[in-house]
This record gives structure tokens, C-alpha cells and sequence, in this order.
């Protein structure tokens, strides 16, 4: 299951998504970290630290924002390789991750023309 950060998505968050597999009681479901996404989303750092299971995390996808706009406004066509100026803190959220115990893969998942 992929959270998308959108004001307009129904599920935007990464600890609702691991509270609704629990409740569904299929375990085996597993979550896509989508960097873009979770900077556009509800969750924070404490969040993920505090009340965000890393198991459930079976992919991790990649992406950088060096748009010059107010985060609200990022499209998929804003994305690009995760570079100096990333807005998204990319990196940041990967070694967020691997603290928390991820060890699974990550992919780079941009979509600007330019790339």
C-alpha cells in the first residue's frame, strides 16, 4: 500500500495505513515509503519514531523536489533525482529509516521530463 501525500488523497498517512492492516487483520500487506509523498503527508519524525511500526515498510521510493513553490503545489512532474537543493530531505528520511531497522530496497522513482 502507497500513502500519497495529496491534500485530496484518502489515505496520506504511514502510521494510519499500518493501523488499517492491523485492523483488517492482513498482516502481510506492506507499505511503500514514497519520499515525496511523506514530506506532502501528515507524519512526522517523532511520529515515525514513536508510533510507526518499520516492518511493515517493504519498499522505499526515492525522489527530490528543487521547485522553488510551496509544498502543497509539488506535482508528480516535480520530480527528480535527489540532488543539493532537495526540498523533500530525502536523505534525511533514508537514514531516518535505516535507524528505525529498514534494511529492505530502495529505487530512485523520478518523473520530471528533465530526467
Amino acid at each position: 500500500m502507497e500513502p500519497l501525500g495529496f491534500r485530496e488523497s484518502s489515505l496520506d498517512s504511514l502510521v494510519t495505513t499500518v493501523e488499517l492492516i492491523e485492523e483488517a487483520g492482513y498482516t502481510n500487506y506492506r507499505i511503500v515509503h514514497d519520499t515525496f509523498h511523506h514530506r506532502l503527508g501528515p507524519d512526522t519524525e517523532e511520529t515515525l519514531e514513536q508510533r510507526y511500526d518499520i516492518a511493515y515498510t517493504g519498499l522505499v521510493h526515492v525522489s527530490g523536489v528543487e521547485a522553488e513553490m510551496p509544498p502543497e503545489q509539488y506535482r508528480d512532474g516535480h520530480r527528480g533525482l535527489v540532488g543539493l537543493e532537495d526540498k523533500l530531505d530525502s536523505r534525511g528520511q533514508i537514514e531516518l529509516l535505516l535507524r528505525l531497522g529498514y534494511c529492505g530496497e530502495i529505487s530512485c522513482k523520478p518523473f520530471s521530463e528533465d530526467v
